[in-house]
């Protein structure tokens, strides 16, 4: 799944909302709870990192447009959603004990929780990276075979003879229609394809019109012969 980027513009806004809400929750908590001891400190400052984990992950969940940050079918930024209100709800219950709580359970239990984010975070950004390189080869693969029929397309529009135009016609249409996805199978006719079409590109130049209808032939047959290797493949 695709995902959509985010304008840099809206980060203003953004920031502007975190620095809201950051605002609201100090004025709470810091005149709520009187006599703050080290338990409140340190609640406050597991606070004060969720609300920047949350910040980190929002922007590296919408940092690339090409793939998502999703780890077991939940995107990064769930995540750091779900332990911001986690993480909100212990430290307000450890502020409200904080006289009774010991602080080495305060902070165990604090840094437990952070750490399992950390491990789900690095796990989300992981699998989108894997994705993203997925994608972006996929999508080279793909852009190769494309060029070699645009570079066929443009050869039959600049042709004048009829019969040799009709041949580059079709092969334009063997290589439009052939499977895009480039495989272990047929990366050696695929090079035997590129390297063909610019044998016939200069074919053409030089007006060797028999040259050029044997290098069309000879990639109809290229072509069909990397079909078949697609299908058995699968």
């Amino acid at each position: 799944m695709n995902n959509k980027k985010i304008d840099p513009k809206q980060y203003i806004t953004i920031g502007v909302v975190y620095a809201a809400v950051f605002a609201i929750y100090n004025i709470i908590v810091l005149l709520l709870f009187s006599n703050k001891n080290d338990i409140f400190w340190i609640s406050y400052g597991f606070m004060c990192a969720a609300f920047v984990a949350n910040i980190v992950a929002m922007y590296a969940s919408f940092k690339s447009a090409d793939a998502e940050a999703i780890f077991m079918g939940i995107p990064l930024f769930s995540f750091s959603v779900f332990y911001f209100f986690g993480e909100l709800f212990i430290s307000f219950v450890f502020m409200l004990f904080k006289n009774i709580a010991p602080p080495k359970l305060a902070v165990a239990i604090q840094v437990i929780f952070l750490l399992v984010f950390v491990i789900f975070a690095a796990l989300a950004l992981l699998t989108r990276n894997i994705v993203d390189d997925i994608n972006k080869n996929v999508e080279s693969k793909v852009r190769d075979i494309k060029n070699v029929s645009v570079d066929v397309k443009i050869l039959e529009e600049q042709c004048m003879d009829k019969e040799l135009k009709n041949e580059l016609h079709k092969v334009y249409e063997a290589i439009r229609y052939s499977d895009p996805m480039t495989t272990d199978a047929v990366a050696d006719l695929d090079d035997i394809i590129k390297g063909k079409v610019k044998e016939l590109r200069m074919h053409c130049n030089n007006s060797n019109k028999n040259e050029a209808l044997q290098a069309c032939y000879q990639l109809s047959a290229y072509i069909s012969e990397r079909n078949q290797r697609l299908i058995l493949s699968k």
